[in-house]
């Protein structure tokens, strides 16, 4: 005989007629939400209730807590039935009214029991089973975690739309996790070998368990795990496509060669062309205002510079009919005011009562009514609200003879004439903005001054340099062309030079209130002292070079000998000297004249030298001060070491202006030049 259970093992009816028994089902510890009621249990289900007139357990059937409780008289009914029926807990044998109430008291109050392990071994199989569930082999978690933040998932495309019909009801089929590869086309793929190298030209490592052997989705050719960690979307015939395709692993070539890969603008929409032609509609109207009122401007000057004939006479006629006591201005004042009045009708003074810009009513004798000329509206002349205003403008006169140049005094006449606000702002207001950015104020002007003298310098450094390289060969001497071009560039730079020191100057000493100005001015200042102090000082290496090369061909090539008073004199002179002497004289009163000219020029050349470093000497020892007073101490200790140096140079040039004196005393003071 076959029975069936409950929860626990509950054995309901014989089962005559059932199906074969199901097996009985795992004890699961948890708290079930609601007990079922009476009207729904049945003895097919599992949560049916002890029915009437049901026998002993049968044997084989083990008891749980439900079997074991006690019923009292057999047949009774479960639930609400007489008062001989007992139902008591099986575990505090509290009694209870129904079995409902008994399932209840379970669930609450002794929910909470614990576990008895029955077999040791299969306590011990089962730890061995969470252990090896918590420490998978290193094969399985390198493949689940293999591209793992790396690559792009496929997950979140979205699911297939679900089959409708008798179709998806009759087979409704567990849904297996969808994998991209099993779509896309192979027919192109390489196939493995033996002795498979990585494709990637750089690689050349051998395909297998170590390296990986994995084939490009899209090309096809076999790569090495490390040259094919890129990802891109294909369709099902391994094309590239962005939209409705799936991620798959490629390598670095076809990653790179696709489609919009080199593109590094992202999608424009160009609107300029509809925004220029809803802006251009505004423009055009704007225009045709501004071109329509100073078309009434340029009528109302010309007609006050050369009244026509007919109001000349009529207030001529109207002048002279009247007394003698009558203003003078008065006339002119109607005369002007019928002038106007040709231009634009006026409107009507009764007809506003208020200012229609600044809402203020008329009426008093201090604020009266004023018209504008251009418009003709009645405003007010408030210069608080400025709702109208005088505009003076001066205007040629017809009949001076016309000339290109700027008409003087007695050729334009000036005129003020009272514009409104708005009339003011349309004919003035784009001129006035196209001043205001061509108007370049001091300061930047003359920066750019300043910019200018130094890209003028940046040109000439190269070529001084490219000529000094053959005045700086030792074993050729330079030609007199070679020393005439290097000393012409060296002219130029020194001029630039110091033109852009007083550019710097006039930029340090301008005039201002702000004290950011002045710091940015100074900054001008420090800057252009720093490109000074770099390349003034190549430009001590001519002359030293010109000495080096004289003293090195010898007193046969570069020395003079001067008799005088039956001393000889030793003169070396210069290259450059040597260029711009023409010829040298075989008489003894040539070669003096030839002395003293190289004597002059040499020590015009050291004297400017002198000045200049002294000059420079002077920025550099202002650089100390500025450092000093910054705390900037590193640039301190370089600044000094050059300092040093320039006095070194002062000391070696007053020297030579020391011996060139001693020479001109030789030559003037010991009667050698007759």
């Amino acid at each position: 005989m076959s029975g069936r259970k409950i929860g626990g093992g509950r054995i309901l009816g014989t089962g005559k007629g059932l199906a074969p028994p199901a097996p009985p089902p795992t004890h699961h510890h948890h708290r079930r939400s609601a007990s079922p009621s009476d009207s729904t249990l049945s003895i097919g289900s599992p949560g049916a209730s002890v029915s009437a007139g049901t026998p002993n357990p049968l044997p084989g059937f083990p008891q749980d807590l439900t079997s074991a409780v006690n019923l009292g008289t057999e047949g009774g009914p479960s639930n609400g039935g007489p008062a001989g029926s007992r139902l008591v807990c099986p575990i505090c044998d509290e009694e209870m009214l129904t079995l409902l109430q008994l399932n209840r008291h379970i669930d609450d109050n002794h929910q909470e029991l614990a576990e008895v392990e029955q077999d040791e071994v299969k306590t011990w199989f089962d730890k061995q089973v969470l252990k090896a569930k918590r420490f998978q082999p290193l094969s399985l978690i390198n493949q689940k975690l293999r591209g793992l933040d790396v690559f792009e998932s496929n997950e979140s495309l979205p699911p297939p739309p679900p089959i409708s019909g008798p179709a998806a009801r009759a087979s409704p089929l567990p849904e297996l996790p969808f994998d991209p590869d099993d779509v896309i086309i192979r027919s192109h793929w390489q196939r493995s070998g033996v002795n498979d190298l990585c494709t990637d030209p750089a690689c050349g490592k051998r395909l297998g368990a170590v390296n990986g052997s994995v084939n490009c989705r899209k090309c096809g050719r076999l790569f090495c795990e490390e040259h094919t960690m890129y990802q891109m979307k294909l369709s099902r015939s391994a094309a590239h496509e962005p939209v409705r395709g799936y991620w798959y692993r490629v390598c670095e070539t076809c990653y790179k060669s696709r489609e919009g890969y080199n593109d590094h603008n992202g999608l424009l929409r160009d609107h300029t062309r509809d925004f220029a032609s809803i802006r251009q509609k505004k423009v055009e109207r704007q225009a045709l205002e501004i071109s329509r009122l100073e078309k009434r401007l340029t009528r109302l000057t010309q007609l006050l510079v050369n009244p026509p004939e007919d109001i000349m006479a009529a207030s001529g006629a109207g002048g002279g009919g009247g007394s003698l006591l009558s203003p003078v201005l008065s006339t002119q004042r109607n005369q002007r005011k019928a002038i106007e009045q040709l231009v634009v009708t006026w409107e009507e003074d009764s007809k506003v009562s208020r200012c229609p810009f600044c809402q203020q009513e008329f009426g008093s004798w201090t604020f009266r009514r004023h018209h504008c000329r251009i418009c003709g509206r009645v405003v007010c002349g408030d210069p608080q609200t400025a709702c109208s205003s005088e505009v003076g403008l001066s205007v040629a006169n017809p009949g001076a003879p016309p000339t290109t140049e700027k008409p003087a005094a007695g050729h334009s006449v000036s005129l003020d004439i009272r514009l409104c606000r708005d009339c003011r702002a349309t004919i003035f207001a784009k001129r006035d903005f196209i001043n205001s950015v061509n108007y370049k104020p001091p300061d930047q002007r003359a920066y750019e001054t300043l910019r200018q003298f130094e890209r003028g310098i940046r040109l000439l450094l190269p070529n001084f340099q490219k000529a000094l390289v053959p005045l700086q060969d030792e074993d050729s001497s330079p030609s007199r062309a070679q020393i005439h071009d290097a000393a012409k560039i060296r002219k130029r730079l020194t001029d630039s030079f110091t033109k852009y020191d007083a550019a710097a100057r006039r930029i340090r000493d301008l005039k201002t209130d702000s004290p950011t100005q002045k710091q940015l001015q100074k900054a001008i200042y420090a800057a252009a002292s720093t490109f000074l102090h770099m390349h003034m000082l190549p430009l001590k290496n001519l002359p030293r070079t010109l000495r080096h090369n004289s003293s090195g061909r010898g007193s046969s090539k570069g020395g003079r000998l001067l008799l005088t008073n039956g001393y000889h004199t030793t003169s070396i002179a210069s290259p450059l000297r040597d260029a711009e002497t023409a010829s040298q004289a075989t008489d003894a009163a040539s070669e003096a004249s030839t002395a003293v000219s190289l004597l002059e020029t040499e020590e015009k050349e050291l004297r400017e030298r002198l000045v200049v470093l002294e000059e420079q000497r002077y920025l550099v020892q202002g650089m100390i001060a500025n450092a000093h007073g910054a705390r900037r101490f590193e640039e301190v200790s370089a600044l000094t070491r050059n300092v040093e140096e320039l006095d070194r140079e002062i000391e070696d040039f007053r020297a030579r202006v020391g011996e060139v004196e001693e020479r001109w005393r030789g030559l003037y003071g010991n009667g050698g030049i007759v």
